[in-house]
Order: C-alpha cells, then structure tokens, then sequence
C-alpha cells in the first residue's frame, strides 16, 4: 500500500512539474484583411501568434493526439494548445497554411461540405483541402450546408432525422474526398447546440465542438468542448496568453442547464467539484459585463444576467485565480435564447 501510494504522489508530482491534464483549443475562421473583422486575423496577425506561441514556449499539438491523451490519462506538454479553423475558408489555405508549414504547426479544419461542392469563391477546394491533409492536417466535420441546426421550437423525430442526415452526408462527402480516416467530430455550427442535439451526437458516436471558452480536460462534456476564440477583437497576444495559460474550472457538468432556453434572464446554476487550488474570489461576466456571483453554498453559485437579453447567442464567463500557479480558472456558460 506504501509503495502504491507513494507512486501516485510521484505521478501527481511528475504531472504538476513537467506536464498538466488539460489542455486548451484556438478557433479561428479568416486569415484575411478583406473578410469579417470579427471573425478574421490578417496574415500579419496570424504570423504574429504563431510566433508569440513559439517565443513564449507554448507547444502547439495535434487535437488528435492531445483528445487520445486526455482519454488515456497521459500527461500533456505544459500549456499546450491545439489550433483549429471553422468553415474551410479559402484564405486558410493562402494565407495560413504557408506559416502553419514554416512552423511546422498541426493543425484541423472543421468544413462544411456544401460550399465546397458547390465552389464557392471563398471556400476550399477539394485539392486544397487534399494537399493539407497530406502535409499532416485533420480535416473534420461542420455539416453539409453549416445550417443553425437547433433554432427550432419542436426538436421532434423530423428534426433528428434530418439533421442526422445532414452530418451523415458530410462525413461521407469527406470520406469520398479525402479518405477513410476522417474522424468523427463535428463543430457546431455557430458554435450553437442542444441537449438533443448533444445527446444525438452521442448515439452517432461523435466528439462536439463548440465555441464558447474553456479548457478541455477527462470531465470535459464529449459532445460540448469549448474552443478559445483568437480572432477580431480576441486576437490581442496579451489575452490569448491568459486564455492559453487558463485551467479548467472543474464544474459539474451534469448540473447544467440547456443552452437553448426561452428565459431572457437564464440562471446558470453551478456547482464545483473541487475548490482546492481555486480562489473564491470569482469574476464573472455576462456578455463582457461584469455582474455579481451569489454563493449558495460552500462549492455552488448562481449568476443570472440583471437585463433580459435579447434572442440569439449570449455568454456567462467566470474566472478564479489558482492558489499555486500566475494561472485563472476559467468556464464559460453559452445561451441561445430563443
């Protein structure tokens, strides 16, 4: 029993002084100064993170390799990250691709494979999209038509049944495009979900990706990962080394509410797992505004928006600082308000 526990400690040991449990996910969608500001960098802006990650030892790794090391408890480099692209735009292909190659960085791209089909002006080809998965990128599932999947007041068998078949003819178009090893993730879209949708997703055997902020650890939801926004207004070096250097906040999952509600003040009720390393002191925000937490017990705390929000997708993010480490804990709660 001494020697058992004795290696454990050492495991713990080795874990905080060379390696962490967690690891955290960039999304970006543009690499352009001609698209969107607000979901776009320019390749100058681009350049500039991939060397920022390099210059400050932040080890950029493959999502693959950093989700097989989550699931089988294998310690993951010290702040490590994964980049990710929602959409398949053509300037990931132009303008990031080239950096990405002289960095060497992984790298997935989430596509949506009617735009693709139907040649957009902006979108991928088949070709591009074949090159880069032959240098090393993961090529991954957005839909067929990157339609919003969850605005619907009734998520009745219909609605199963045709969004099953939206993402079932894009993983099939990928396969028949670019191989049989494509793996079985879908990005949602909007970053928008639902507990159906979710719990669709889990019958199909998929890995969810959204877009609200956070950390990935083994508690981390299968169906609802959150990914770090680094572009527009999020792409400020400063920001994306606290996002970066950020911890799971260990939340129980199961206590959650829907994203999608019909409340215009949702209540985000939360319980925490384990306040060990995590300060009391929380800071949270709804929509980039800060408003008040009320503890409702020695691990649990509401926080509810004072206005009604508007229809459409909105945040609640909290932040604590860790005890032991210059880090935060960080969890973000996403609505979609009907």
């Amino acid at each position: 029993m001494k020697q058992w526990i004795s290696a454990l400690l050492l495991s713990t040991f080795m874990m905080a002084a060379f390696g962490q449990n967690h690891f955290n996910v960039l999304v970006y969608h543009h690499v352009s100064e001609s698209s969107p500001a607000s979901t776009s960098v320019s390749p100058e802006q681009f350049r500039e993170h991939l060397a920022f990650f390099k210059s400050n030892n932040y080890p950029v790794v493959s999502l693959k390799d950093a989700l097989a090391a989550i699931e089988s408890g294998d310690a993951l480099p010290q702040n490590a990250i994964a980049i990710t692209f929602d959409d398949a735009y053509r300037s990931i292909y132009l303008n990031a691709f080239p950096l990405l190659k002289e960095f060497n960085y992984p790298f997935t791209i989430f596509a949506a494979t009617d735009p693709i089909d139907q040649n957009f002006n902006d979108m991928l080809s088949w070709d591009q999209l074949r090159e880069m998965k032959k240098w090393g990128a993961v090529i991954a599932n957005h839909t067929q038509d990157h339609a919003y999947l969850v605005r619907h007041r009734s998520l009745d068998a219909t609605w199963k049944l045709q969004t099953r078949q939206n993402i079932e003819h894009a993983q099939q178009r990928l396969i028949d495009e670019l191989g049989s090893d494509i793996p079985k993730w879908l990005a949602y879209p909007y970053g928008e979900f639902s507990q159906s949708l979710q719990d669709l997703l889990s019958d199909m055997g998929y890995v969810g990706f959204a877009q609200h902020s956070g950390g990935i650890n083994k508690d981390s939801p299968r169906t609802a990962l959150p990914r770090f926004a680094a572009a527009g207004i999020y792409a400020n070096t400063k920001t994306l080394a606290t996002k970066i250097e950020s911890l799971p906040m260990p939340i129980s999952e199961s206590d959650l509410s829907d994203m999608l509600t019909d409340d215009s003040q949702p209540l985000f009720r939360a319980s925490i797992t384990n306040m060990d390393d995590m300060s009391r002191v929380l800071n949270c925000f709804v929509d980039g505004s800060w408003h008040e937490v009320k503890w409702t017990g020695t691990q649990s705390f509401e926080l509810v928006s004072e206005q009604p929000l508007s229809p459409g997708r909105h945040r609640y993010n909290c932040t604590a600082k860790s005890k032991s480490m210059n880090a935060y804990y960080w969890y973000s709660k996403p609505w979609l308000i009907q």
